[in-house]
Order: structure tokens, then C-alpha cells, then sequence
């Protein structure tokens, strides 16, 4: 069995599913029967995509990748990288 990620947006709801199946095919039919079912969580869509569209996404899943990213936080104050300007003493 491989791995999917499988997301929608339509009508400003958003569905990102995480299934297991044998072949693509066989996973668009599985997020079908969950969409379906009601087995599914839905979240408000980003609000940017036309509402009358069905925006449809699936990829295979490597099991041993991350499929999300942490960014973190950084505190007030820290500074990345090299400054272009310098603040000094004028020339005059």
C-alpha cells in the first residue's frame, strides 16, 4: 500500500486527508467515499480561490519524509543576515 495527501478547496472549505492505497486511482476513490461518508474534517478555505472551482491535489507520500513544516519563532530583536546600510558619521 502506498501513501497519500490528498486536499480539496471548494465553496471555502478546505479537506487534507492522509490515505492509504494501492494506485492513484484507487486513492481519489477512497477520498471520494470519505467525502462521502462525512469522514472527513473540514477547515474554512483560504478565502483566495474562486468559490465555484473544485481545487483537487494529490501526491504520493514518502513514509519516511515530513509532509509539514516548523518554522518556529524568533524573539524581538534578532537580526538574520548582513545589513545593506550602515547608519555612520556623514561625510561633510
Amino acid at each position: 500500500m502506498k501513501l497519500y495527501r490528498v486536499q480539496a478547496n471548494y465553496k471555502n472549505i478546505y479537506i487534507n486527508e492522509m490515505l492509504e492505497a494501492e494506485n492513484d486511482k484507487a486513492a481519489l476513490e477512497c477520498f471520494v467515499k470519505k467525502v462521502d461518508s462525512g469522514d472527513v474534517t473540514e477547515k474554512e478555505g483560504p478565502g483566495f480561490y474562486n468559490p465555484d472551482h473544485l481545487f483537487l491535489t494529490f501526491e504520493e507520500v514518502d513514509r519516511d519524509a515530513t509532509t509539514k513544516v516548523n518554522i518556529g519563532e524568533a524573539s524581538i530583536g534578532v537580526q538574520v543576515g548582513n545589513t545593506g546600510v550602515a547608519a555612520g558619521k556623514s561625510n561633510d
